[in-house]
């Protein structure tokens, strides 16, 4: 009696236990990875940390593992990873970087998940262009930046300056009139990488130049003026060795009066309580529209992953599109929201982020105009032919010509 009672019992608690082993299986989160670039120490990465906190409380479903990679090295770790397809489920890169990433297959169509969310028509064109190659998006921009002309109103009071330059006149003049003891006038960056090209698109492309035809007078003239600030001694000649943070610290030390930048690098100023505006960046004459390129992040998936982990990895990047997860990691960040109909309210907040905002109306993405795919090898040229014009190696037309002929020939390889 006592042995058949021992045998019901033990099988009681064998049911039970496999009934509570098997609920707690269903109910054990989905675990992707999310790979990024911004690190922790930086106020990016803080708030990319706490947006991914507010995801998991409203996502109990859904358990990300972050992981953080250089900027530097991410895109090397995205091909390896391709090759050997064991990519994290969610993963970042430049906006440059679509097209290539698409073509190496690093990245998933997200055309039926786009289909299924339905929103995104209200999505600014700029950044649907931005992720989108060959008529498929690749990716996810829930946040996303351009350039301005950052500029301090002491020193503007100071030198009798009653409101910011307009046109490339303009700015010569404000350049000069700013420019005193150590402190210069003006300031952006030429260093060796993409921030070279990146400062000067503005001006190449407000003028009418072409970064597949750097031979135009409108390219030339574009780089003789860019270049004009150095040769007449209103912008430091360091800016060569300067990459868009060392612009920011210059400014914030009183070193130069205007810069150009990034909204990214508000916070910094605001922390350092600076009294000063953000303007558009100048143009040619009066009345002409500011053409800048599209910065910022996107996220794409891999197409590596199971479909129940890209499922997950959907709901990430839908939660960063909709209105909780933008207008928290924009407000945060000073950065511009991707959708038309959430961007209004984070810039009522954020009054700093108008010139911005009106800039990005006509942004342009940078892989559309400049090659491609190939475009970060285009950039390479541009930068090159940027930094001899501005240490005076090469006169701007001679260093124009020279990269013309190497895009040239990059384009019909």
């Amino acid at each position: 009696m006592k042995s058949r009672l021992m045998s019901v019992i033990l099988i009681l608690v064998f049911i039970v236990s496999s009934t509570v082993i098997a609920f707690a299986a269903e109910n054990k989160p989905i675990e992707i990875s999310v790979q990024d670039v911004w690190a922790d120490s930086l106020q990016w990465g803080k708030v990319w940390l706490k947006t991914i906190d507010l995801f998991e409380k409203n996502n109990p479903n859904i358990k990300i593992n972050r992981i953080y990679v250089p900027l530097g090295q991410n895109i090397e770790r995205i091909l390896l990873g391709t090759k050997t397809k064991s990519l994290p489920e969610v993963i970042t890169c430049d906006t440059q970087d679509i097209p290539h990433l698409a073509e190496a297959g690093a990245l998933f169509d997200l055309t039926q998940f786009v289909n299924d969310w339905g929103k995104w028509d209200d999505v600014f064109p700029g950044s649907q262009s931005a992720v989108t190659w060959k008529d498929k998006p690749y990716a996810m921009q829930f946040s996303t930046n351009t350039l301005a002309l950052h500029y301090n109103k002491d020193f503007f009071e100071e030198a009798g300056l009653s409101g910011p330059p307009e046109t490339w006149d303009d700015l010569l003049t404000w350049a000069e009139k700013l420019t005193k003891g150590d402190r210069y006038g003006y300031a952006y960056s030429a260093f060796t990488s993409e921030e070279a090209t990146w400062h000067f698109e503005s001006f190449l492309w407000s003028n009418g130049g072409d970064l597949l035809a750097l031979d135009t007078p409108e390219s030339i003239s574009a780089l003789e003026f860019h270049t004009n600030f150095v040769k007449k001694g209103f912008t430091s000649p360091e800016v060569v060795n300067w990459n868009q943070g060392d612009v920011g610290v210059q400014f914030r030390l009183g070193k130069t009066a205007m810069m150009i930048q990034g909204c990214w690098d508000i916070p910094s100023s605001v922390e350092a309580n600076m009294n000063f505006d953000i303007t558009k960046i100048p143009v040619p004459k009066a009345g002409m529209p500011t053409i800048a390129p599209v910065g910022g992040e996107p996220f794409g998936i891999s197409p590596f992953s199971s479909p129940e982990k890209q499922k997950a990895a959907w709901e990430f990047l839908r939660f960063l599109m909709e209105e909780t997860g933008m207008e928290f990691f924009n407000t945060n960040v000073y950065n511009i929201p991707t959708r038309k109909s959430i961007a209004p309210s984070v810039i009522e907040n954020l009054p700093l982020l108008e010139a911005f905002l009106v800039t990005f109306e006509n942004a342009r993405n940078r892989f559309e105009y400049g090659g491609g795919e190939k475009y970060p090898n285009v950039s390479v040229a541009v930068r090159e032919a940027i930094q001899k014009a501005v240490i005076g190696e090469a006169t701007p037309e001679e260093a124009f010509k020279e990269a013309a002929v190497k895009i040239k020939e990059l384009m019909q390889e």
